[in-house]
């Protein structure tokens, strides 16, 4: 049977391709090549620049997940094991193996991050080290700000980079919440095309088409994805489709342009919606429910999330260590939010429920970065130097009316379908708020020997939020002009794989705004000041893996809505200390190893309020561990076993620490194959997410945090879930 023949028997719907895309990978030499006829890489990378898989070797094969370098935005990039700070990245080797789909699918193999749910499927906040993450300001896409509550698909990506902790010197006023760097796929050297079909149970069918070639002094790369089927709960449906494009225009041998350009649409309805709960107070969060029961979510209800965005950098060598460059983005995110939200009115289990949300429903943001980096030396001593300005324009524009429509009533120990009700027309949509954040960076590493590193960065950063009725009159605005965040590091190499570390971090972040239903609703709370103090250690145990330990502590204002008053202000400050092991590489050509164990001690302090001061913060484990390990040992002739582990302790579900979610625990198995026929590669690869099918909440958040004052949310982890996938590289 031939590969067209192949991976079309699949499933009739697996992979609407065109002829063209057919025509394309015909074409293909069966062996990429160089001009000189030597072969050459066509497997994952990093924008790092690894070399994950060569040509002789399927996609993926010969798994890898050491990362040296990390993109610091202004700084340029850095060798991990020296930057005085906790950096970890998922490489596309894990990303591709492991079978992600998603952001969200990808981030749960980190221990320092959580995904905060909010309005439904992939409709998410990410966030690391116990502090929930903003709507732009944490996520990026190849360092520049894009909108972090709507869906990316993993197949596009070569990665994702995480910075731990505070860093609004370098990226401007910010949570504390972390860096989440989505790094996109680049053209590659040599021709390369992948036809991939898979299977995600009990129905889900996907085609991929990944291709890439260079014509003289353009790369191009194109991504094509189109899934649909069932989910995982009678009556529910998924599709979803990426169109994407990649370019590398090299003008100069020191000058390239990159163009990107991608479509993605997800659509899932009739999964499980939310569960609401602590209304005033009244009610606890219930044990896990069953997420593939019926009823839990609602026929035609869930969410159409699409998502449109176009980027360019242009990156200059100016020679001896010097580097220009500069780059734009804007992205238009379209959210439809039409899930089910189960509000618990009692304990026993009784509930409302109410279809779609009054969340923003479209998103839109502008970004822009510019940097130069070089050395100098200066009293005999070398300096790493850079500045640079990142910034953004996020707009937000809601509909004129609610669309929100009560379905009834019902109980979570005997969930029923209820009728559906029209959607409402929401008036058409208008501005409702826009935020502007422009940041100067200043940043120097003054190097004493081979050992010894003094790093400073500083940034100043201007900021303007309003926002509007929809009679356009401004209903809140603030404005704040330079605005100081400094960070200053000492590290320290005792031996050549050591790496010893102590840092300061005095950072800005922009003040909230208080949430629809409150008093003070589009209130513009006034700036916070954050704080860190972390030390640390890094060990390159081989060349292939380095081992990360730090601790910290971390504080910031927590704001909240009263009880009383419904006015949303800062109550208190959020505490976090604890401290992370992670490692990440190839401890032998056999074996890879990602992942580790992260302690926070999460806790709301100075907040006046018996009840609620040196208790948890909602929704923080206090342990968290994810680990993963890739076996292909050579003896078993393109056998690979794959397996990881996550692990949460409990979680506060509540902010006065009546109500807990229990610990859990969760295995995901992998086996894979990797032959090679008629010339061509081929790749089998079969995965369990959850093999036990254990119940538990993926997700807890403060009421705030979602959109609903006074009340918090909990959603519902997936259930065991089958992914297969047969891939063709040509």
């Amino acid at each position: 049977m031939s590969a067209r023949s192949a991976i079309l028997s699949l499933h009739p719907r697996v992979l609407p391709v065109s002829t063209l895309a057919m025509a394309l990978m015909l074409s293909q030499p069966a062996q990429a090549q160089t001009a000189e006829g030597t072969a050459t890489d066509t497997g994952p990378r990093s924008r790092t620049g690894e070399i994950v898989v060569t040509a002789n070797r399927a996609y993926a094969e010969q798994t890898d997940y050491a990362v040296r370098l990390a993109d610091l935005g202004p700084l340029g990039q850095q060798p991990i094991a020296d930057l005085p700070a906790s950096v970890t990245t998922v490489p596309e080797d894990l990303i591709v193996n492991n079978q992600a789909r998603s952001v969200n699918d990808t981030l749960r193999y980190l221990p320092s991050v959580q995904v905060r749910d909010q309005q439904g499927f992939e409709v998410s906040r990410p966030q690391s080290r116990g502090f929930q993450g903003s709507i732009v300001q944490d996520t990026r896409l190849d360092g520049l700000n894009i909108v972090g509550t709507t869906a990316i698909a993993s197949e596009n990506l070569a990665g994702i980079q995480v910075l731990n902790g505070l860093s609004g010197a370098l990226y401007g006023p910010q949570s504390p919440a972390g860096v989440f760097d989505y790094e996109l796929k680049r053209p590659t050297d040599a021709p390369l095309f992948r036809m991939v079909g898979s299977f995600d149970s009990p129905g889900m069918w996907t085609g991929q088409v990944d291709a890439s070639n260079r014509l003289g002094p353009v790369g191009w790369r194109i991504n094509y994805l189109h899934g649909q089927g069932s989910g995982y709960v009678d009556g529910s449906s998924q599709n979803r489709t990426l169109i994407a494009g990649d370019f590398d225009v090299h003008i100069d041998p020191r000058t390239v342009l990159e163009i990107d350009l991608s479509h993605y649409r997800t659509q899932a309805y009739g999964l499980p919606g939310s569960i609401v709960y602590f209304t005033g107070g009244k009610t606890v969060l219930p044990a896990a429910i069953d997420p593939t029961r019926v009823g839990y979510g609602q026929p035609g209800a869930g969410v159409d999330l699409s998502t449109d965005t176009a980027l360019a950098k242009l990156k200059h060598d100016l020679g001896n260590g010097w580097q220009f460059e500069v780059g734009g983005l804007y992205q238009n995110a379209n959210r439809g939010l039409y899930g089910i939200t189960n509000t618990l009115t009692d304990n026993a289990g009784n509930d409302t429920v109410t279809k779609n949300f009054t969340a923003v429903p479209r998103f839109t943001a502008a970004s822009n970065t510019a940097s130069l980096t070089g050395h100098v030396r200066v009293a005999g001593l070398v300096n790493d130097v850079a500045i640079g300005t990142n910034g953004f324009i996020n707009g937000q524009y809601s509909a004129r009316n609610s669309i929100a429509v009560a379905l009834g009533t019902g109980n979570l120990a005997n969930p029923t379908v209820l009728p559906t009700v029209p959607t409402p027309a929401d008036g058409g949509k208008y501005l409702s708020g826009r935020t502007f954040v422009q940041t100067i960076v200043l940043g120097d590493t003054v190097h004493v020997g081979d050992s010894v590193a003094l790093h400073g960065t500083l940034s100043t950063s201007f900021l303007d939020s309003r926002s509007w009725s929809k009679t356009g009159t401004v209903t809140s605005a603030d404005n704040r002009n330079g605005l100081v965040s400094g960070t200053v590091s000492l590290s320290y190499k005792p031996v050549a794989p050591l790496m010893l570390y102590a840092t300061w971090v005095d950072s800005v972040e922009q003040g909230e705004t208080a949430p629809a239903g409150t008093a003070n609703a589009n209130q513009i709370l006034a700036p916070y000041r954050d704080y860190q103090a972390e030390i640390g250690a890094k060990y390159q145990v081989t060349p292939g893996f380095l081992i990360t330990a730090s601790g910290f502590r971390m504080t910031r204002p927590l704001a909240t809505t009263d009880a009383v008053s419904n006015i949303f202000a800062v109550v208190g400050t959020q505490r976090n200390w604890g401290g992370e092991l992670f490692g990440q590489g190839a401890i032998s050509p056999a074996l890879s190893l990602f992942g580790g164990v992260t302690y926070i001690d999460a806790r709301l302090v100075n907040s006046g309020v018996a009840t609620t001061n040196d208790k948890r913060v909602v929704g923080v484990p206090a342990w968290k561990s994810d680990i993963s390990a890739d076996l292909h040992p050579a003896f078993a002739h393109g056998v690979a076993f794959t397996g990881t582990l996550h692990y949460e302790s409990d979680r506060a579900a509540t902010n006065t620490n009546n109500s807990f979610a229990p610990s859990y625990a969760t295995v995901d198995l992998g086996l894979r194959y990797n032959a090679a026929w008629g010339g061509h590669h081929e790749t089998l690869r079969l995965n369990v997410i959850n093999v036990g099918d254990k119940r538990y909440y993926a997700s807890i958040a403060d009421g705030n945090i979602v959109g609903s004052p006074g009340a918090n949310t909990a959603y519902s982890g997936t259930p065991r879930t089958l992914l297969a996938s047969i891939e063709f590289d040509l």
